[in-house]
């Protein structure tokens, strides 16, 4: 599609997806992700279309938007980018309103972003962006209907699963979401109440790769992410049997959050993870309630451990022990730090 700009500059816009061939390089993504997306390796979980301008050939700017297969409810806005000598001319604001007429073709309701720049918020609140959570902004279609009120409503038991990379922006929905109202969002990544998700299940992903962990989520039969709970294990020796432990759910489905933790704790124990940590803040008492179903108790009081620089709270530890834990337990010559065996022979001469 061609465009000309106010200073009779002529640009064509374009919408391509994974795998981007000439234009991997030209657009932005997280850098731990990059690769495996732009490449197309995960098209069978995201639908991740780039929309892209150029002029004389050039690419001037790109930004792009992802959504689940099969789940084109949700969104996430990401990577918005204009050659430094060509802002100012409008080319960021004609990409977005395109991203925002694909969006709303396709059936999306939600579009989540992040920004610090005052700039671009303005360009987002022209297109119908509003400031949501933290730093982040959100965007509602016009067919979203009483979004907040159904998007995560009851719609039927729902069932757990493995998390794939599919569920990125399903995952940002249920943690963008102003309920619960914990101050602990996701400990693991440092997510906070007033701290928006996106880039955060990116990076839980990755960490639990490799038998480190776990992502499981709550599914509804309508295809949305209730429930998401995720747990890594210590990076030492000494402390491989134990794993942190994060969770969260919509309030609709805190009944069977119970039955989430509950699938936690079993494949920790394939992990060969015997004790699962979480922490709860003071105050949180639905989380704390929730643990406590699922057989947590309370272990310490960590005192004045969470401070906004105004008020302090305690931070609750909880723990669970799981039977049966049958996993293999790694040697010390597996950890960076640890005497090998070659050098505690030595040692003994």
């Amino acid at each position: 599609m061609m465009k000309e700009l106010a200073n009779g500059e002529k640009v064509f816009l374009k919408v391509v997806e994974p795998p981007l061939g000439e234009y991997r390089d030209k657009v932005g993504c997280w850098q731990d992700l990059r690769d495996d997306l732009l490449a197309g390796d995960l098209q069978q979980w995201l639908v991740a279309p780039y929309f892209i301008a150029e002029i004389a050939g050039e690419v001037v700017g790109s930004m792009c938007y992802y959504t689940g297969v099969g789940r084109p409810e949700v969104g996430l806005v990401e990577f918005v980018q204009t050659a430094e000598e060509h802002r100012r001319k409008g080319i960021a604001a004609m990409l977005m309103a395109e991203l925002v007429q694909h969006f709303n073709r396709r059936g999306g309701r939600a579009l989540y972003l992040c920004t610090v720049n005052p700039h671009a918020g303005d360009l987002y609140e022209k297109n119908g962006f509003c400031y949501w959570v933290g730093d982040g902004m959100r965007y509602l279609a016009p067919t979203a209907g009483d979004y907040d009120r159904e998007y995560l409503a009851f719609a039927g038991n729902a069932r757990v699963r493995a998390a794939s990379w599919g569920d990125l922006p399903a995952a940002a929905a249920l943690f963008n979401h102003r309920q619960p109202d914990w101050g602990i969002k996701e400990y693991l990544t440092r997510c906070f109440a007033d701290t928006r998700f996106e880039r955060h299940f990116v990076e839980l992903m990755r960490r639990i790769e490799e038998a480190r962990g776990e992502v499981l989520v709550l599914e509804n039969p309508l295809g949305r992410v209730v429930g998401l709970v995720g747990f890594e294990r210590l990076d030492s020796f000494y402390e491989q049997h134990v794993a942190y432990l994060s969770f969260r759910a919509s309030p609709a489905y805190f009944g069977q959050v119970p039955e989430l933790l509950a699938r936690a704790r079993e494949r920790a124990g394939e992990l060969g993870i015997s004790i699962l940590q979480t922490y709860v803040a003071e105050g949180d008492n639905e989380a704390a309630e929730l643990l406590r179903a699922a057989s947590f108790i309370e272990e310490a009081r960590l005192r004045g451990r969470l401070s906004d620089g105004e008020y302090t709270r305690d931070m609750l530890v909880y723990t669970s022990q799981v039977e049966r834990a049958a996993g293999r337990r790694h040697l010390r010559d597996d950890y960076y730090g640890q005497r090998r065996a070659w050098q505690a022979e030595r040692v003994q001469r």
